[in-house]
């Protein structure tokens, strides 16, 4: 027999409930990333929506480019000092924070002052001749961002969500009243660089406002060095991922240019939105909770593997989903011009799926003081997607960059389970077992959206956008439903489960 409503919502409750203890940290933590997350990405997409009303492909492009050339700075000076913080065992790390706020600022300067001499460079290479511009503006961000208070990664260390919450959300809400009022002001590219800076700025100051400490002038060289040299992998790694999350933009630019890779980019962002966001809201909340773990390896190999199962049950339906209904999606909400993104759109669902259930890896290994396992696996996909990118989007276009993104994580995932599965002492056959339940209801919801939508039985446009995911949402209920009166295996039991591997 079901639960009753009363019974699913005191349930709720107490799984919601705030408290002092890691696990209700935890909780209470995931609850307000996701509020972070969740708000943040309505909110951009809605203005991507918005946006693509206005500007043309060839203009979502050139800020893709401008972004590209920046991400190639930023990774490279990626020095990792956050993630030394969060993982550090002291709870104190007030005595870093002076020479983690110098590093932050020598990190900004140096990708600002890099980016406004190599503009041209960029733009030569792209052949786009209004991309120098672009990009010497767009490099305003980094500088502003190492200004930014270093307490404020006090945030996430002691999983202080709520205030997260207030910091990402005064940029997301600077960065769309910006962007917005520029477009209204002038259609063109730079309504998109003014909110972006915007983004940077508002984020920094608010850092101030909403963390007590203030900058002092000291630097500790020890202090630094301790830090870079936890943050080394963590540079390796922003290496592999630049590579990793830009490599198919730049290919797409060299190759079929600024319109394309527009498309390429709203496509991805379209796909990806859950994953993405979900990997986030994984990726703050379990680090600093599976670092306060790693001393407990059962305790810490039982937490991951609910985890894993937990995000499985919300990220797989999202991204069969959005592979579903990408053809009546876009069609209802862009103009011809667009359409031409629509096979990539469900090919990077399906990339979406597969990097969202991965999440959990990179923290894992971080909390536990192996980030060389996760630069590793990182490097596997690295080549296999190097191997197969520039094939695949020569002969496909944007959908065989999307294919390339598939086929490196489909060679990347199983090895990641096994590394996993070793270093947790867990059986791999946990692994699949965990994922069999959401991802059977989302593939049958998949099909029968698709079938609905086949048939012609509900309208064009929008509205018939809002029946197809109400379709999909009603069938996944229902399957799970349907499981939970079979064999009694409870979602909401699987949460509760991992907030008490955390008490």
């Amino acid at each position: 027999m079901a639960p009753r409503p009363s019974t699913l919502l005191r349930r709720a409750r107490r799984l919601l409930s705030p408290g002092d203890t890691l696990r209700d940290r935890t909780v209470t933590g995931g609850v307000w990333m996701t509020l972070v997350t969740g708000i943040d990405r309505v909110a951009q997409l809605g203005l991507l929506i918005v946006l693509a009303r206005f500007l043309s492909p060839h203009s979502f492009g050139l800020i893709g480019l401008g972004l590209l050339s920046l991400a190639v700075l930023q990774k490279g000076l990626r020095f990792g000092v956050d993630a030394a913080l969060i993982q550090h065992e002291s709870d104190d790390i007030d005595e870093y924070l002076d020479t983690a706020l110098w590093l932050g600022l020598a990190r900004g300067t140096l990708i600002a002052g890099a980016a406004y001499l190599l503009a041209p460079v960029a733009a030569t290479a792209f052949d786009s001749g209004g991309l120098t511009d672009v990009i010497r503006i767009l490099a305003l961000s980094p500088l502003l961002t190492g200004m930014a208070n270093p307490g404020a990664v006090y945030f996430r260390k002691d999983l202080a969500f709520d205030k997260q919450f207030v910091y990402r959300s005064s940029g997301t809400a600077a960065y769309v009243c910006v962007a917005l009022g520029a477009v209204l002001v002038a259609a063109n590219v730079w309504a998109l660089v003014a909110g972006i800076v915007a983004r940077s700025a508002a984020r920094s100051v608010v850092s101030y406002v909403i963390h007590p400490y203030r900058p002092g002038f000291g630097f500790d060289g020890a202090a630094a060095r301790e830090l870079l040299e936890f943050g080394k992998w963590i540079f390796g790694s922003g290496l592999v991922l630049l590579v990793l999350n830009w490599g198919d933009d730049a290919v797409v630019g060299l190759l079929l240019g600024a319109s394309s890779v527009g498309l390429y980019q709203l496509a991805f962002r379209l796909s990806n939105a859950p994953a993405t966001e979900v990997s986030q809201v994984v990726s703050t909340v379990t680090f600093p909770a599976f670092s306060k773990l790693q001393d407990d390896p059962d305790r810490l190999r039982e937490t991951y593997l609910r985890t894993l199962r937990v995000l499985a049950y919300v990220s797989l339906p999202v991204a069969v989903g959005i592979a579903a209904v990408a053809d009546a999606f876009v069609r209802a909400f862009f103009g011809p011009e667009w359409f031409p993104m629509i096979d990539a759109l469900r090919v990077l669902a399906v990339w979406g799926a597969m990097r969202s259930i991965v999440a959990t890896i990179g923290p894992l290994f971080r909390a536990i003081g192996r980030p060389a396992y996760n630069t590793a696996l990182q490097s596997l996909r690295m080549i296999v997607f190097l191997a197969v990118l520039l094939p695949a989007t020569a002969a496909w276009g944007i959908t065989g960059t999307a294919v390339a993104l598939v086929v490196s994580a489909a060679v990347e995932n199983p090895v990641a389970v096994v590394v996993v599965g070793r270093t947790l002492d867990a059986r791999l056959s946990r692994f699949p077992r965990s994922l069999a339940v959401p991802l059977g209801a989302s593939l049958s919801m998949g099909a029968v959206v698709v079938a609905v939508d086949r048939i012609g039985v509900v309208p064009s446009g929008p509205t018939g956008v809002a029946v197809l995911v109400t379709i999909g949402v009603a069938w996944y209920a229902s399957v799970l439903g349907a499981v939970y009166r079979t064999s009694g295996l409870d979602v909401l039991e699987d949460v509760a489960q991992v907030r008490a591997g955390l008490e």
